[in-house]
C-alpha cells in the first residue's frame, strides 16, 4: 500500500507499507474516497497542536478487507463510514456526559486515509463505524466527519435556549465548507438564514443552497439596521473580527456559536457592555460525541447535504500535494481523493 505522509508544514512524502492486519477489535477498509478539509490545510501550512505530523488525512470511506477478532458489527466487503476518533467511556469527562471532551479523545486516532487502507482503532469500531447504503456515494459517505461537528454545533446552540430550542432566523459568518453544511442543516430545520461572506462565489453557492440572503462581510460598512438583529450568530470564518462582529450581530437573549479555532493564545476583545445587558449568550463548540454522529450519519443517509456542490473536483490520490497547493493558494474549498485502480470520478 502507499500511505502519505505529512513530512513538515507544506511536504507531503508517500511510504510504501505492507497492507495492514487488523488485531483484536479492529477493521481494515480499502479507502474509496478521501476528503481534504480546514484542518488538515491549517495543520499542512503550519503544523497543529493536537495532530502530529506524519499519517495524513481523516475524512474517508471505503469497504472493509479484514475485520479482527470479536468484530460482529461489519463483514469484509461491505461499504462502511466513520469518524476518525471515539471516546474512551471511562474519563471524568465521559462519565460527565461530555464524551465530546474525552480525556483521551486524541489518542490512538484513525489517521492516514489519504492512503490505499486506513486501520481503525478499536473504539472507533465499538462506537463510530457505520454501514454505507448503497444509494449514498463514497465522497458522500466521507463528509459524515465533518457534519457531526457540525451537527454537535446544532446542539450546543439549542440547549443554550429551552424556551426556543431553534432559532427562526440566524446568520452564518463564513461561506466556507463548514458555513455551509451549517447553512445546509438551517435549511433542513426550516430557518431563515442570511449568509455573511467575502467572496463572491461562495455567496452565489449559498444562494444556491438556500441562503434567504447574502451579505458582503466588509463589517466596517454594515449596515445598521443588522446590527443586533439576529436570534442566534454562528461564526465560522475564523478571525478575530469575525468573533467580534458575531456578537455585533446578536440580538438582545441571542445567542453566539463560535464555531471556529483560533490560534492558541488568541485574545478577542468583546463588547462587554451587549454582552452583560443584552444577556447574550457566548458558546463554543468542539468535536462531536457518538450520538451527533449518529445523527449526521441517519441525515447523510437522506440526502441533507449537497456533497456534489461542495466538492471543488475530484482527483486521484496521487494528486494529494497539487490538492493542497490549490487549497493554499484559495483555487477551491474542497476536493475528493480517488485511491487508483478507480477513476478520478463521482463514485
Amino acid at each position: 500500500m502507499r500511505r502519505a505522509i505529512l513530512a513538515s508544514p507544506n511536504t507531503i512524502d508517500w511510504e510504501d507499507l505492507p497492507a495492514p492486519t487488523p488485531a483484536p477489535g479492529e477493521v481494515i477498509v480499502r479507502v474509496r474516497a478521501a476528503l481534504t478539509c480546514g484542518t488538515d490545510l491549517k495543520t499542512y501550512r503550519r503544523g497543529h497542536p493536537k495532530l502530529a505530523f506524519g499519517p495524513f488525512g481523516h475524512e474517508a470511506s471505503g469497504d472493509v478487507v479484514a475485520v479482527g477478532e470479536g468484530v460482529r458489527s461489519v463483514r469484509p466487503g461491505e461499504a462502511v463510514m466513520w469518524v476518525q476518533t471515539a471516546p474512551c467511556g471511562s474519563c471524568a469527562r465521559c462519565a460527565a456526559g461530555d464524551e465530546n471532551l474525552c480525556e483521551h479523545i486524541t489518542d490512538d486516532m484513525a489517521l492516514g486515509a489519504y492512503a490505499d487502507y486506513i486501520r481503525l482503532p478499536a473504539k472507533v469500531v465499538a462506537r463510530n463505524l457505520f454501514a454505507k447504503p448503497q444509494g449514498l456515494g463514497y465522497i458522500e459517505a466521507a463528509f459524515l466527519e465533518p457534519f457531526s461537528c457540525v451537527v454537535h454545533g446544532w446542539n450546543v446552540l439549542r440547549r443554550a435556549n429551552a424556551r426556543t430550542p431553534i432559532p427562526h432566523e440566524l446568520a452564518i459568518i463564513g461561506a466556507g465548507v463548514i458555513g455551509l453544511l451549517h447553512l445546509v442543516y438551517a435549511k433542513h430545520a426550516g430557518i431563515t438564514t442570511t449568509v455573511f461572506a467575502r467572496d463572491d462565489r461562495r455567496r452565489d453557492l449559498a444562494a444556491r443552497l438556500g441562503a434567504a440572503s447574502m451579505v458582503v462581510a466588509d463589517f466596517d460598512s454594515l449596515p445598521p439596521e443588522r446590527a443586533a438583529s439576529f436570534p442566534a450568530v454562528i461564526e465560522c470564518a475564523g478571525t478575530s473580527e469575525s468573533w467580534q462582529e458575531a456578537v455585533r450581530l446578536a440580538a438582545p437573549g441571542g445567542r453566539v456559536l463560535a464555531f471556529s479555532g483560533l490560534p492558541k493564545g488568541t485574545h478577542v476583545p468583546l463588547d462587554a457592555t451587549r454582552v452583560h445587558y443584552d444577556e447574550l449568550a457566548i458558546l463554543g463548540s468542539f468535536h462531536f460525541t457518538p450520538d451527533d454522529v449518529r445523527e449526521a450519519r441517519d441525515l447523510l443517509v437522506t440526502g441533507v447535504v449537497p456533497a456534489r456542490d461542495l466538492i471543488s473536483g475530484v482527483l486521484p490520490l496521487a494528486s494529494l500535494s497539487h490538492a493542497f497547493e490549490m487549497l493554499d493558494h484559495r483555487a477551491g474549498h474542497k476536493y475528493a481523493l480517488i485511491p487508483e485502480p478507480a477513476q478520478a470520478q463521482w463514485i
